[in-house]
């Protein structure tokens, strides 16, 4: 009806329903008897000429209606730079409904034209200024963005101004907006076929939910609602790193059953570590809830253990060159979509279209059509409306959502079946197809529809497990690289190249496949790979992708198995099977260890840091001025410097400013002084400075003892984010092996860091030897597995590891994909973990072979007590030297300042400092000497000069060196400690001493 009848689109939607009609007439014809046949004929023939008349009817309409050029209508979309996806399906669909409505209506040429709009990642939260610009164009409808940020601004934009917005996600909050037109599967109809899947066929008691993120499981309410048994809910989030920790712990459980509800892209990963973990048996079931596993290349994981793996798609299942038979607009949207996938996810995925792309191609169709339907109600078009303007609603958007949603496509020309709207607005009517991984990869065993339920339609069967050869006198060829101590060769042909007999090896894997080959019963012959490496995936110019090293070796069947340090990776899982980890390891950072630095003169003063001797210092200032002003304010450290004159007025006060610096320092020199402070106050603040002091110099002298003692290393660099931040110190890896692929498919952003600067300098090394070389020339970091980490740290003290593990990772024995050989050599690699026989291998070759002495059993000099050097104390001297000097410049100060007094009685100043230099010159005199030499003494009188009254000199006290001449005539009060003294005096000196009350 639509390629052969042109009209509107009701007709042609009316005359496939008359087609229909007949065809089934005629199918019914073929069985019925002759008389009911005439019957059938004759209603054939009626709905034949119904037919012709409506053609002829809509023909007519259409030659009667005016010859104007239909209006051409906008499609908007918002779109981040990872939805290159989208426009293409947008700009398909759009050209479907162009080529469709050319059919119907010669006049129109192009009814629909996309208008895009690219946001970049730092304009996400001002995505509402991009919708309101878009807005302005005339858009008749807006196409949801995947980003929820501007999800959100496109919603609030549609809602405010009555334009229609195109969904084709999981709404899982169910946001009642009238103008959203989502042909997305509905989650809760989705919830509710899962159920019923799981509860009528599978039938599990026991399950493991794993979850992309919390809001997920909202789809699976219905189920787990119902659910009752064992349940273990497990979510992995983005952060691939912390993937393999929760996949080990499930490893461990006994739950086999296994629902996964997380992206495809994820499911890659997931796959990797299961099979790792060996969850790949016949006990295992898997069923994944995202559409699109099916676009997973599942011979690149070797699920070939007998595990079941099922999915859901609701498009239709065809083979890898099998077309979908939607016409060539499909087919084109198929091979751009996956151009797009492989640039963005991964170079595996299979050439299927994505369920997203389906459905904004199907939702493209859709509303194209309806707007076709209504094109003659829709009298305007929304015009340029504007956020910035008081805009009125376009009042023919929810006539146009209705519409759309009230209408029924022709389920051949939707890739996702037919799509219906329920009364609520959502599709809960759809059709879903049961998926299983067979040996030719995933074929249709049923379906599911809301009312027929599952019906399926092929029995479920399990992968076809791979049957396995014998291996008893089985001799294997074996395929290595010479690496110490993994592997060694010890006897050589004539040409200086290592035997093949297996007596010619040695090493950590060699005594390994000895165990191995003893344990399984096989024989082996040992090869070296002539390009002595590894392996890693590479691209020629052609375009093909090879291996080299020894993956390349096995892989094309050159050998059974490669033994050696073989890192177990995502690309060489592609092409080999791996048996499981015999040793666990991860990327580590080799350096050369820093020499130990001198200890500084001023040692001293590192217990405490600079800021904490600065705060002592301030403290100490600020304290003892707190003192001296405590101390005046204080009535009580006022006292009377005469106790014995008791009625005195005369007050002092001992708290100097100077006393009270000297009274605060005492303490933390732990010495004492002759002041007490009298009131309550002073005393306060005394105790509390005290027990500061105590604090301090406690600390002090318990740090003390360490830093003087003990030789400081300082690192450069502690971490690989400190490695990351500087460029002075270089850092590489092997030139090929996993540390390199590592950092160059990592998505990490500080590995992603290191591998931009890796790339662009000259870092890499040709073998471990040459970086170890490179790394003891200093500047350079090796970055390499913690195993080989830890054996040259054994044996040159000159190296160091620094920082934590990189990743985590193992080394295991590669076989040929499919090889029968791989579960018996894992089942005797888990002998040799359960009896520890690979620890004993480790110590072996780590910890015995060909080292003198580990560095691990050297001497610590900084574990043991040493005599300190002039190295650690030597600041000490030097401010006991400077603080000498001080003094005496201090005292100079002094003695200068003080003489000038003296300066017009007894001579210059530099005589005066030349009679006290040879005074205080001379050892042996006694310390007394005559005051006159200390102070000036009154100036002479004349012999008949007037005596000085006796209470002008009552207030001399009479000294040691006060010289009496027969020219004076001293008046002194006659006291106990004056008349013993004026005694001793007068028997050395011609004067007399006499006493007397009437004297």
């Amino acid at each position: 009806g639509v390629w052969l009848f042109p009209g509107s689109a009701a007709g042609v939607l009316s005359l496939q329903t008359k087609f229909s009609r007949l065809e089934a007439l005629l199918q019914h014809f073929a069985t019925q008897e002759p008389m009911s046949k005439q019957i059938i004929v004759l209603s054939g023939l009626l709905l034949l000429m119904e037919i012709v008349s409506a053609s002829t009817s809509t023909k007519d309409q259409l030659l009667r209606s005016p010859r104007q050029t239909p209006a051409m209508f906008t499609i908007g979309a918002l779109l981040d730079s990872k939805d290159h996806g989208t426009e293409q399906a947008i700009k398909s669909g759009i050209r479907g409904v162009n080529f469709l409505a050319s059919r119907v209506d010669n006049r129109i040429q192009q009814l629909l034209k996309p208008e895009v709009i690219w946001i970049p990642k730092e304009r996400f939260f001002t995505a509402t200024n991009d919708v309101c610009n878009l807005l302005k164009t005339g858009v008749v409808a807006f196409v949801s963005p995947r980003d929820p940020l501007i999800r959100q601004s496109v919603r609030m934009v549609s809602k405010q101004f009555s334009i229609p917005l195109i969904e084709t996600h999981w709404d899982t909050d169910k946001s009642n907006n009238r103008y959203s037109i989502n042909v997305h599967p509905a989650h809760d109809a989705f919830g509710e076929a899962v159920s019923e899947y799981l509860s009528s066929y599978s039938k599990w008691n026991h399950v493991v939910l794993i979850l992309a993120d919390y809001e997920s499981i909202v789809k699976h309410a219905a189920w787990l609602n119902n659910f009752e048994g064992t349940l273990v809910v497990r979510t992995l989030g983005p952060d691939r790193s912390k993937w393999k920790a929760i996949i080990s712990e499930l490893a461990n459980t006994d739950v086999r059953n296994y629902l996964i509800d997380i992206p495809y892209w994820y499911a890659k990963d997931f796959l990797v570590l299961a099979y790792v973990h060996n969850m790949t048996g016949e006990q295992y079931n898997y069923v994944f809830s995202d559409w699109d596993i099916h676009l997973l290349d599942m011979n690149a994981f070797k699920i070939s253990d007998g595990a079941s793996i099922s999915t859901f798609s609701i498009i239709p299942n065809v083979g890898v060159n099998e077309p979908y038979r939607r016409g060539p607009t499909v087919e084109s949207l198929r091979s751009t979509i996956n151009k797009i996938e492989r640039a963005q996810r991964s170079s595996d995925i299979l050439p299927f279209l994505t369920t997203s792309a389906s459905l904004i191609y199907d939702s493209m169709l859709l509303f194209g059509w309806a707007l076709m339907n209504e094109r003659d109600n829709v009298s305007a078009q929304p015009g340029a409306l504007g956020c910035d303007t008081k805009s009125s609603p376009w009042h023919h958007g929810e006539q146009l959502v209705n519409a759309t949603k009230s209408m029924t496509f022709p389920e051949l020309l939707t890739i996702t079946g037919q799509i219906h709207f329920d009364r609520h607005g959502y599709r809960s009517d759809f059709n879903m197809s049961l998926l299983s991984l067979q040996n030719d990869g995933f074929q249709e065993i049923g379906y599911w529809t809301r009312r027929d339920s599952w019906q399926i339609t092929r029995p479920i069967k399990k992968k076809r497990k791979v049957p396995k050869k014998p291996l008893t006198s089985v001799t294997l060829r074996v395929t290595t690289v010479p690496d110490t101590p993994f592997v060694i060769p010890k006897k050589y042909d004539a040409y200086g190249q290592p035997l093949k007999t297996p007596d010619a090896w040695e090493g950590y894997c060699v005594d390994l496949l000895n165990l191995i080959s003893q344990d399984v019963g096989f024989n082996y012959t040992i090869e070296m790979a002539k390009d002595r490496s590894y392996g890693s995936r590479h691209v020629n110019k052609s375009g093909d992708v090879y291996y080299n090293g020894i993956v390349g070796v096995v892989h094309r069947g050159e050998a059974d198995m490669a033994v050696a340090a073989l890192t177990i990776t995502y690309e060489r899982e592609q092409v080999l099977d791996f048996s499981t980890p015999f040793m666990t390891l991860g990327g580590s950072l080799l350096f050369m260890r820093p020499k130990t630095q001198k200890p500084s003169i001023f040692s001293f003063l590192q217990p405490l840091s600079p800021t904490v001797w600065a705060y002592v210092i301030t403290t100490y200032i600020v304290v003892s001025v707190g003192l001296f002003l405590v101390a005046r304010l204080s009535p009580y450290e006022w006292q009377n410097p005469h106790p014995c004159e008791t009625f005195s007025d005369e007050k002092e006060n001992q708290f100097t400013i100077l006393s009270s610096f000297w009274f605060f320092i005492t303490p933390l020199l732990n010495q004492g002084t002759e002041m007490a402070p009298h009131s309550i106050s002073t005393r306060l603040l005394t105790g509390i400075w005290w027990f500061f002091a105590l604090i301090l110099i406690s600390t002090y002298t318990a740090n003390l003892a360490a830093f003087l003692t003990v030789d400081t290393t300082e690192l450069p660099i502690e971490s690989v984010e400190d490695l990351v931040e500087q460029t002075k110190i270089k850092y590489g890896t092997l030139q090929s092996g996993s540390s390199h692929d590592f950092f160059k498919y990592s998505r990490i952003p500080v590995f992603q860091r290191m591998w931009e600067f890796m790339s662009t300098n000259d870092v890499f090394v040709q073998n471990t030897e040459e970086g170890i070389e490179r790394v003891l020339k200093g500047d350079y970091v090796f970055v390499l597995e913690s195993s080989w980490n830890e054996f040259y740290n054994k044996r040159d003290c000159r190296l160091m590891q620094i920082g934590r593990l990189l990743d985590s990772k193992g080394y295991g024995i590669g076989l040929q994909q499919g090889s029968p050989y791989r579960d018996p050599i894992s089942e005797s690699i888990l002998k040799l973990q359960k009896s520890q026989t690979l620890d004993q291998l480790k110590r072996k070759w780590w910890t015995e072979f060909n080292i003198s002495e580990p560095c691990t059993n050297t001497k610590d000099s900084s574990k043991e007590a040493k005599p300190l050097g002039i190295e650690q104390v030597g600041g000490v001297f030097v401010l006991l030297i400077i603080g000498f000097f001080w003094a005496f410049i201090v005292s100079i100060i002094e003695f200068c300042v003080h003489n000038k007094a003296c300066m017009k009685t007894q001579g210059a100043l530099f005589s005066e400092m030349w009679k006290e230099l040879k005074f205080a010159m001379r050892c042996m005199t006694p310390s007394t000497r005559a005051k006159s030499s200390i102070v000036a003494i009154p100036e002479q009188k004349p012999p008949n000069s007037p005596m000085p009254m006796a209470d002008q000199l009552a207030d001399h006290e009479v000294t040691e060196s006060a010289p009496v001449t027969s020219q004076h005539l001293l008046f002194v009060p006659m006291t106990e400690s004056n008349e013993v003294l004026l005694s001793s005096v007068c028997e050395s000196s011609s004067c007399e001493a006499t006493s007397g009350e009437d004297s």
